[in-house]
């Protein structure tokens, strides 16, 4: 066997592991997955798993590293300058990105929320972080466009809606809510707390997309425009 086809099978080999440890944690968290049981499940011995892999340890940190790098692709490709397409673009692509795998995120994102704790984790905050600093971006893009009366800083608005934003995730983080519900909560959230400041044509499309999210009614493609007024 040459080397080039050794590389090819020795690949295979780490995908069919990789995939079997992200079907164990969706089924019964990662408490539930050793090393043991993957090489059962996975058809593969324990040397094997160590020699491409290396420890659970090292096998859980790909897998979050490899959700939360995802998760961060998708924030960085917000460019929306409305701030209630870019706000709903933020919420929906997280809530998209959750929904291919629910099980899996949740356990995920809540085991790496525990090592970042205690001081072992590889970045799984860097979801949150991230979206906080979106959140910033889009109520200062929104008061530099004349969006937003100025009776209160954009940065407070933006620490507030991310509130909403984490509060949601926190619910669906703990299954009070399913990813559906995340993705709405955490839109109307953010909207109120533009509302709260917004011009009275602003205000008035946030209050028509706020009914429009409740409502679960189809969402317009085409952005809205606003005057300064």
């Amino acid at each position: 066997m040459d080397d080039s086809t050794r590389a090819i099978n020795m690949e295979k080999r780490r995908q069919r592991i990789l995939v079997v440890a992200r079907t164990t944690i969706a089924r019964e968290g990662v408490d539930g997955l050793t090393v043991r049981k993957l090489a059962s499940e996975a058809g593969i011995t324990v040397p094997t798993i160590y020699n491409l892999i290396g420890t659970k340890d090292d096998l859980f940190r790909r897998l979050l590293d490899e959700l939360v790098s995802r998760a961060e692709e998708t924030l960085s490709e917000v460019e929306e300058v409305d701030p209630i397409e870019a706000t709903a673009r933020v919420v929906r692509t997280l809530a998209t990105l959750f929904a291919e795998d629910e099980d899996f995120c949740r356990a995920a994102l809540r085991a790496g929320q525990g090592l970042e704790r205690s001081g072992r984790g590889n970045g799984a905050l860097r979801i949150w972080q991230r979206s906080a600093q979106v959140a910033n971006r889009i109520c200062i893009d929104a008061a530099n466009a004349g969006l937003l009366r100025g009776d209160c800083d954009p940065v407070r608005i933006a620490e507030r809606a991310f509130d909403s934003y984490r509060i949601a995730a926190i619910d669906w983080l703990d299954k009070v809510i399913d990813v559906s519900e995340f993705e709405r909560n955490a839109l109307i959230g953010f909207y109120l707390c533009l509302a709260a400041d917004a011009v009275p044509r602003f205000r008035r499309a946030l209050m028509s997309r706020i009914a429009e999210v409740d409502s679960d009614a189809v969402r317009p493609k085409a952005r809205a425009r606003y005057s300064r007024s």
